[in-house]
């Protein structure tokens, strides 16, 4: 159940987004804002925690300051594949990116505050 009300959160995100910034996130229909949540989750949970781990030493080379932004950095480059995957979702360049990476990372945090998991 956890896992839907999630992938609700996300689609109603990337739907916000759209509409509140229509230039620079696009995407077709809410339909379209679910499968984006779909292939987001889909590719965190296979490639999360390649990235995460890829980000393990330069965060013990910054004496942990990056682990602040892993989350940040991992939404960003999944955000990225998925809007390469998807044809009828695009994010234009960096700023949609990065606005879109860390709406998306409050999201994910408030989800994993609900749920009582903590995540770095």
């Amino acid at each position: 159940m956890h896992a839907l009300l999630h992938i609700g959160g996300l689609a109603l995100a990337v739907f916000a987004l759209s509409r509140f910034f229509p230039g620079i996130v696009r995407v077709q229909s809410v339909g379209t804002a679910v499968a984006v949540a779909i292939v987001f989750s889909v590719l965190d949970f296979f490639l999360g925690w390649f990235i995460r781990a890829l980000l393990f030493v330069p965060g013990l080379l910054t004496l942990g300051l990056l682990f602040f932004f892993v989350p940040l950095i991992v939404n960003a480059v999944l955000l990225w594949i998925t809007d390469k995957l998807m044809s009828n979702f695009e994010l234009r360049g960096a700023r949609g990116l990065a606005l879109s990476a860390a709406i998306i990372t409050l999201v994910n945090y408030a989800f994993s505050m609900s749920h009582g998991t903590h995540w770095v």
